[in-house]
C-alpha cells in the first residue's frame, strides 16, 4: 500500500480506495458479526436501529456500538497499515464515533440519495472521515458507491428532508443538478476499503442485481473535535419529523 499516494488521494479527491486491507478471513469474521447483530435487533425490536427493503429484509444497521460493544470490527479495524492511514490524515488522536452495515440485498436493495456525512453529524471543522469495508464485491452494478469527486471542497451544504428509509437528508434536487463534479463509482472486492471526507458528496442506487452488496462503514473523530449543537438540534428535528412521514 503506498501510504503517501493514498493521502494524496484522499486530500485531492475526498476519498481514496485502499486494496486488500483485510483478509477474508478477517471478513468471514466481521460477517459472524453481523449475524450476532441481526440476532441482537430481533430481541431490541427497535426501529430506530434497522430499516428493511419492502421485501422484509434488512437494508441498513445504525448505531451498533450502542447495543453491540464488543464486536469484532472495532478490534479488526485497528489494523496497522489502515491506522497508519488514518493516523496521517487525523495528524493527531482519533477514536471511533460510529459503526452501520449496509446490506443492500439483491433486487430490493434500496438506494441511498446523494448527501454529505457531515451534514448529519454536525462536526466543526470537519474532524472525522468514514471508512467503509466492503464485505461483498461492490461496484455500479449492485448498488455500489458513488463520489463527486472533490465536491468536499464545498464544505457542508444545505440539505433537506429526502424521506428515505435509512438516509434522511439528501442534498436538494436542484442543488446537484448544478454542481459539475465528476462522478466516480469504486470498483470494490471483499477486503478493500474506501476512506472518505465528512464533506464530500455520495449516494448509491438501488440493488437491481442478483448480487447482495453487503458492507459496513466506521466512522472516525478526531479527539478534539467539536459538535456544532446548534446545527445538530436542526438536524434533530428534521429527522423527527421526516420519521413521522416515514412512519405513519
Amino acid at each position: 500500500m503506498n501510504y503517501k499516494n493514498s493521502l494524496k488521494n484522499y486530500h485531492l479527491d475526498g476519498f481514496v480506495v485502499l486494496k486488500d486491507v483485510f483478509s477474508i478471513n478477517e471478513i468471514n469474521e466481521i460477517l459472524l458479526d453481523l449475524e450476532k447483530v441481526k440476532v441482537m435487533l430481533k430481541k431490541l425490536n427497535d426501529k430506530k436501529f434497522f430499516h428493511k427493503t419492502k421485501d422484509n429484509r434488512i437494508n441498513t444497521i445504525h448505531n451498533v456500538q450502542e447495543f453491540y460493544k464488543n464486536n469484532k470490527i472495532k478490534y479488526l479495524i485497528k489494523k496497522k497499515k489502515l491506522y497508519s492511514v488514518l493516523k496521517n490524515i487525523f495528524g493527531s488522536s482519533f477514536k471511533i464515533r460510529n459503526i452501520e452495515f449496509f446490506l443492500k440485498p439483491k433486487k430490493t436493495g434500496m438506494p441511498s440519495p446523494f448527501h454529505q456525512d457531515n451534514y448529519y453529524w454536525n462536526i466543526e471543522n470537519a474532524k472525522a472521515l468514514n471508512v467503509w469495508i466492503a464485505l461483498t464485491k461492490s461496484n455500479r452494478n449492485n448498488g455500489g458507491l458513488c463520489y463527486l469527486k472533490e465536491s468536499h471542497n464545498l464544505g457542508t451544504i444545505n440539505h433537506q428532508i429526502s424521506f428515505a428509509k435509512g438516509s434522511s437528508q439528501k442534498i436538494p434536487d436542484n442543488i446537484l443538478k448544478k454542481l459539475n463534479f465528476k462522478k466516480f463509482f469504486p470498483v470494490l472486492k471483499k477486503g478493500d476499503c474506501l476512506i472518505h471526507h465528512p464533506e464530500v458528496i455520495h449516494g448509491s442506487f438501488a440493488n437491481k442485481s442478483n448480487f447482495n452488496r453487503i458492507g459496513v462503514a466506521v466512522s472516525f473523530v478526531k479527539k478534539n473535535a467539536k459538535i456544532d449543537f446548534r446545527r445538530m438540534e436542526n438536524y434533530k428535528k428534521k429527522v423527527k419529523h421526516s420519521h413521522k412521514k416515514i412512519y405513519s
